[in-house]
């Protein structure tokens, strides 16, 4: 039986092939690369032993991500656009360690580059980074911290089409973004405590998308009470 790490050579081998002849360096590069994917896939096997998630999120900040940066930086100024699971992976890892700064522009190459995400995974990079955002403001929301500049950055792509995602994540997205236009002191959507009906039309707009895009989205009592509010604010009733 050919053992996945063969595959994984083979295939970068062919990918190779495919764009210009592997004869000297090129080889030793593939060669080299390979030997790193050896220690790669060692490395991950023993992130796979720590039990607790912060110990997991800790490893790949301190240890992991610094030892496979260069690698990952070395393969984007090369160019290349063959499969690199330690660059794929390494964008999880940024992920998951909240440096998204890094995290989405890698993102953008691996879509430019048309890598899939890694193995595991059963979604498009565009998906993953807009959940992994998405999760991340509203945690940030929750305590009173600012969600930009990586909410507006990504649901910049998603209102522009840029990036397409599932529809009900598309319509969370929607919905955060018109609850952010309605909090009260305490951090909690209360369109009541509006004062100006630009802004309430302006949330409305998000949550009628919403609703338009996923009709179980949840918002259609909230559409009422920013309604309530427009007509109270008209009719001089703050």
């Amino acid at each position: 039986m050919v053992s996945p790490l063969k595959k994984q050579r083979d295939a970068l081998l062919n990918a190779k092939q495919a764009s210009h002849a592997v004869v000297g360096d090129t080889t030793a590069n593939l060669d080299s690369l390979h030997l790193r994917l050896i220690e790669f896939e060692q490395d991950k096997l023993k992130l796979k032993d720590l039990v607790q998630i912060a110990q997991k999120v800790n490893h790949k900040r301190e240890v992991l991500i610094p030892k496979y940066m260069p690698v990952a930086e070395q393969y984007l100024e090369a160019g290349e656009s063959y499969q690199n699971p330690i660059f794929t992976d390494l964008i999880v890892w940024l992920v998951d360690t909240n440096d998204f700064d890094t995290a989405m522009a890698w993102c953008e190459k691996a879509i430019e580059k048309e890598l899939p995400t890694p193995e595991n995974f059963k979604c498009t990079w565009p998906t993953f980074i807009a959940r992994e955002v998405l999760e991340w403001a509203i945690d940030q929301q929750s305590t009173r911290k600012s969600v930009e500049p990586y909410f507006s950055n990504v649901f910049t792509k998603l209102l522009e089409g840029k990036w397409v995602v599932p529809d009900k994540l598309y319509a969370e997205w929607l919905k955060f973004a018109g609850d952010a236009l309605l909090l009260n002191d305490q951090g909690v959507p209360q369109p009541s405590q509006v004062g100006t009906v630009e802004q309430l039309e302006k949330a409305k707009a998000f949550l009628l998308k919403a609703q338009e895009v996923h009709g179980k989205c949840g918002v259609k009592s909230k559409i009422g009470k920013i309604d309530q509010r427009i007509r109270a604010i008209q009719n001089g009733r703050l």
